[in-house]
């Protein structure tokens, strides 16, 4: 199955109607974006306002759009940790609506969706390990205790308006591996692309400045452990500049994080039967 996937749009309506020309040029099936799918919107007093009017002024008319100019095409969105809960919600308007499928802690049966000729799944994860931000709806803890970072100005909206978050919080709620666990449980890891918008720890997809790997040591794992087919990532924007790599190897499984360039649209095209020779990115190409 061909698919056109990229991350980290943050409402970006241009990019948005990039990535679904890409797949409609290209012949995918499907396109996926990985993570952060709203504009930034910090101020909580009324930032899910902000991404929910974008999700109906906007995104919606859109998708409406291409699902008319492009009636086999099926659009997989999958929020990050710069998106708001209470706006993303409105994924599910959307679906009801035939417009997307929401990709966060969901497996899908691509073929018996009619995606595939073979069996394959594609399955969603929208947390990240725990940042110094304020926007805490989708951060989970990784491996080992929480980091040392301040709660002061945390707030996440799971419960339907803002609401001020701690450590205790967090702490409470499934890990990141334990999350991985029970999605492994639902499809056969071997066949399934997992779209995770934080990468896994220590690798060319979680590169950043001064050495710095803030990826999944809990992602990371699970790869070693399940070795899916294929992972793909976000969050880290830089990655692919700094490392000169958009994909990489754990074992079996590739991983791949497009990256993000708020000058020039960043996306990759792949076919699941034949990752290496087909995977190419938008700006670097082919795999040498």
């Amino acid at each position: 199955m061909r698919v056109a996937y990229t991350a980290d749009l943050h409402g970006d309506l241009e990019s948005y109607r990039m990535l679904l020309e890409l797949g409609r040029n290209s012949g995918a099936r499907a396109v996926v974006v990985g993570g952060d799918l709203f504009p930034h919107a910090i101020q909580a007093s009324r930032a899910p306002e902000v991404q929910q009017q974008f999700v109906h002024e906007h995104l919606r008319p859109l998708l409406a759009e291409y699902r008319t100019r492009c009636p086999n095409l099926e659009v997989f969105l999958l929020p990050g940790n710069d998106d708001w809960a209470m706006a993303a919600h409105e994924l599910e308007l959307l679906a009801a609506a035939n417009l997307v499928y929401p990709l966060h802690e969901q497996v899908y049966d691509l073929h018996a969706l009619g995606l595939s000729d073979v069996p394959l799944w594609l399955a969603g994860y929208a947390c990240v390990p725990l940042t110094p931000f304020s926007i805490k709806d989708y951060e989970r803890r990784d491996d080992g205790p929480l980091p040392p970072y301040s709660f002061d100005m945390a707030f996440t909206s799971w419960g339907g308006r803002v609401e001020k978050a701690s450590a205790a919080d967090i702490a409470a709620m499934p890990s990141i591996a334990e999350a991985l666990a029970t999605l492994a449980s639902q499809s056969d890891p071997a066949r399934t692309i997992y779209v995770c918008h934080t990468p896994p720890h220590d690798t060319p997809l979680d590169a950043m400045p001064r050495g710095r790997h803030p990826g999944s040591t809990a992602l990371r794992s699970f790869i070693e452990l399940r070795q899916p087919l294929i992972t793909l990532h976000g969050h880290i924007h830089e990655a692919p500049q700094i490392s000169g790599q958009y994909t990489t190897r754990i074992g079996a499984t590739w991983c791949a994080n497009p990256g993000h360039d708020q000058r020039r649209f960043q996306a990759i095209c792949l076919d699941t039967e034949d990752i290496e020779k087909t995977i190419e990115h938008t700006v670097f190409g082919k795999v040498t």
